[in-house]
C-alpha cells in the first residue's frame, strides 16, 4: 500500500499494450485508426450541442446538454489514452482518466434520474402536432372574431356618426326659426313704447323660445357626452350678475307655483371668478328648476357658501365654492340617487316625469365631474332633497370691466363716427334680427344674400365688419372670407363667421381660414354687441335707467368686500 500512493503514475514493470498484439501491424493500425475516429466523433459531438443550445436558447435542460459533452469528451480523451498506451505503459494515468469519466456518468445519470419527470411531462411531436392546430384553429376563430369587431366598430362609428351629423342637422334647422324668434323678442324688449302687458308677453315667447334652445342643446350635449367631445371654456366673468340672472329665472317659476324662494350666499364670495359660465349656469339653472319642480309645498333655497380658499402659483386666489340647492319636495329613495343620473331616467310620478326629457342631471353630473367635482344627493321621501357640488375656481381680477356694464344699463349708441356692418346671410329672418338690433345703436347695415353678393357690396361700401352666414348658395361663408383675406384692401378687416352649425370643426375650420371670431345662432344681443365693441373699439352710450335688482345686487357685493 506505501507503495501504490508512493509511486501512483510509476510504469516501470508495466510492458506496453502494443506488445500484447505482438506489433502486428495490421491489428495494431486496426485499433489505432478505430480509436482516433471515435475519438474524433466524440469531440465533435460536444461542439455540435454548444452549437446548438447558443441558437436554440429556448430548448429546456441546457445543463444535460453540458453533462452529455462532458461525458462525450471525457470518453473520447479516454479512445485516445488507448493509443498512447500501445507505446506507454501509463496505465495509471489511463485508470485516473476512467475514473473521472466514471464520475461524469454518474453525475449525469443521477442528473437525468432527477429530470426524468419534467422530461416526461414535454409534450410529444404528436402532442405538439394536435396544439398546433389547435392553435392554429383559434388564430383563424380570432381573425375571423376581429374581422367581426372591426366590422361591427366601423358600423358603430357610421352609425354614431350619422346620429350625429342628424342631429346637428336638426339642430341648425331647429335653430333657424328660433334665431327669427329669440330675436325679435329681443328686439321687441328693447322697444320703449311697449305695454307691460306686451313685454310680458313677449318675455314668455322668449321665455318659451329659451326652453326649447336648452331641450335643444340638452339632445347635443349628450351627443357629444357619448363622443366624449364635452368640454369647458373658463372665461372671466362678474359673479353678482351671474348669480342675480340664475335666481331671476328660478324665483319666477318659484312664483309660479306660490313656493318661498330663498338665496342664501357667503358674504366672503369673491367678485369675480374664472370658470365656463354658460356651463356653470345650466348646472345651476337645472339643479334648481328641478327642485322646484319636484316642490308642491315649503321653499327651495339656493346656497352658495365659499368652503376654502388659497392661493396659487400665479398670484391669485383659488377658493372653493359649494353650491347647494335644498328643497322640500317630494324626495327620493336611497336606491333611485344613482338612477337619476342616467340619462332618459327620472323618478316621481308620471305626470312630472313627462315634463322634462331626462337628461338634466346626467348633462349636469358629466359638466361637474369635468370641473373636477361630483354632485351628491341626500334625499328623504316625502320630506325633501338636498343637491350639493363643491368647484374649485379661480379669482378673476378681471370682473370690473363686466359690473360698469351692470351699472351702466342699456346700450343705446356708441362715440365717433358711425360705422357700417355687412351682414351676408342667406335667411332674410337672420339678416332681419341683426339689423333691427344694431340700427338702433347707430349703425349703418349692408345686407346680401349669399356670398358673390357680399363681396360685391363690400367692394361698394366698404365696411367696418362683415358679418357672415357659413352655408350659402353661390359662394358660401369659407370661400368668402378665403377671398377676404386674399385681397389687399380687407385683409384687415373684422370679419365674424355666424352659423346655427354646433359641428365645432365648423367653428374651428371659419377661424382657421381667416375668420376672428364666431357668433353662435339663435344671436344673443350681448354676445353682438360685445363682439362689436371688441373688435371695432367703441365707447358705448348707455341709458341712464339702470335695472333696480341688478343695481342693488352689484352694490350690495361691493358693500361687503
Amino acid at each position: 500500500m506505501p507503495t501504490f500512493f508512493n509511486y501512483p503514475f510509476h510504469s516501470n514493470g508495466f510492458v506496453a499494450h502494443g506488445h500484447c498484439y505482438l506489433w502486428k501491424t495490421g491489428l495494431v493500425w486496426l485499433h489505432i485508426t478505430s480509436d482516433a475516429t471515435i475519438a474524433l466523433a466524440y469531440y465533435s459531438i460536444p461542439f455540435l450541442l454548444i452549437y446548438f443550445i447558443s441558437k436554440r436558447k429556448d430548448v429546456p435542460f441546457n445543463g444535460v446538454f453540458m453533462l452529455f459533452g462532458a461525458f462525450i469528451i471525457a470518453c473520447g480523451t479516454g479512445h485516445l489514452m488507448d493509443i498512447w498506451t500501445l507505446w506507454h505503459p501509463d496505465y495509471w494515468i489511463a485508470g485516473g482518466l476512467k475514473a473521472l469519466t466514471a464520475i461524469i456518468s454518474i453525475y449525469t445519470a443521477f442528473a437525468l434520474f432527477y429530470l426524468m419527470p419534467q422530461a416526461l411531462t414535454l409534450p410529444s411531436p404528436a402532442q405538439l402536432e394536435v396544439i398546433n392546430r389547435a392553435l392554429s384553429t383559434e388564430i383563424v376563430e380570432r381573425k375571423h372574431i376581429e374581422k367581426e369587431l372591426r366590422v361591427a366598430q366601423e358600423v358603430t362609428q357610421n352609425s354614431s356618426q350619422a346620429k350625429s351629423e342628424f342631429l346637428a342637422n336638426m339642430s341648425h334647422e331647429l335653430r333657424t326659426p328660433l334665431n327669427g324668434i329669440l330675436g325679435y323678442t329681443q328686439i321687441l324688449q328693447r322697444t320703449e313704447s311697449l305695454s307691460e302687458k306686451g313685454r310680458k308677453g313677449v318675455g314668455i315667447i322668449y321665455q318659451c323660445g329659451s326652453h326649447l334652445l336648452t331641450l335643444i342643446n340638452d339632445v347635443l350635449d349628450l351627443s357629444k357626452i357619448e363622443a366624449r367631445k364635452l368640454e369647458l371654456y373658463p372665461v372671466d366673468f362678474y359673479l353678482p350678475a351671474f348669480i342675480d340672472s340664475v335666481t331671476e329665472i328660478c324665483r319666477i317659476r318659484a312664483e309660479q307655483k306660490v313656493i318661498a324662494f330663498h338665496v342664501e350666499l357667503d358674504p366672503d364670495l369673491p367678485i369675480g371668478i374664472h370658470a365656463d359660465e354658460k356651463r356653470l349656469r345650466q348646472v345651476l339653472i337645472n339643479l334648481l328648476s328641478n327642485a322646484i319642480k319636484f316642490t308642491n309645498q315649503g321653499s327651495v333655497t339656493f346656497k352658495v357658501q365659499v368652503i376654502n380658499q388659497e392661493s396659487n402659483a400665479n398670484g391669485k386666489t383659488d377658493y372653493k365654492i359649494r353650491f347647494q340647492v335644498i328643497d322640500t319636495g317630494t324626495g327620493i329613495i336611497p336606491e333611485q340617487a344613482e338612477k337619476i343620473f342616467q340619462p332618459f331616467e327620472q323618478v316621481g310620478n308620471q305626470k312630472r316625469q313627462s315634463e322634462g326629457t331626462g337628461l338634466g342631471l346626467a348633462i349636469s353630473q358629466q359638466i361637474v365631474l369635468l370641473m373636477g367635482s361630483q354632485i351628491q344627493v341626500q334625499s328623504i321621501l316625502g320630506k325633501g332633497s338636498t343637491f350639493w357640488f363643491e368647484a374649485k375656481l379661480p379669482e378673476s381680477k378681471d370682473w370690473a370691466k363686466v359690473s360698469r356694464v351692470v351699472e351702466q344699463g342699456t346700450i343705446i349708441g356708441y362715440q365717433g363716427e358711425r360705422r357700417t356692418i355687412l351682414i351676408a346671410d342667406d335667411k332674410w329672418e337672420n339678416r332681419s334680427v341683426i339689423v333691427n338690433l344694431l340700427e338702433p345703436v347707430g349703425f349703418t347695415v349692408v345686407e346680401a344674400s349669399q356670398g358673390e353678393e357680399a363681396w360685391e357690396q363690400a367692394l361698394v361700401y366698404k365696411p367696418d365688419m362683415i358679418i357672415t352666414d357659413l352655408v350659402m348658395p353661390v359662394l358660401n361663408g369659407f370661400e368668402l372670407i378665403e377671398r377676404l383675406r386674399q385681397s389687399g384692401p380687407f385683409k384687415e378687416i373684422a370679419v365674424i363667421a355666424s352659423s346655427a352649425s354646433v359641428f365645432a370643426i365648423d367653428q374651428h375650420k371659419s377661424i382657421d381660414i381667416g375668420a376672428d371670431a364666431f357668433l353662435p345662432k339663435p344671436i344673443e344681443a350681448e354676445t353682438l354687441l360685445e363682439i362689436l365693441r371688441q373688435f371695432l373699439q367703441l365707447e358705448w352710450i348707455f341709458n341712464v335707467k339702470v335695472d333696480a335688482i341688478k343695481k342693488n345686487l352689484y352694490r350690495w357685493f361691493k358693500s361687503i368686500k
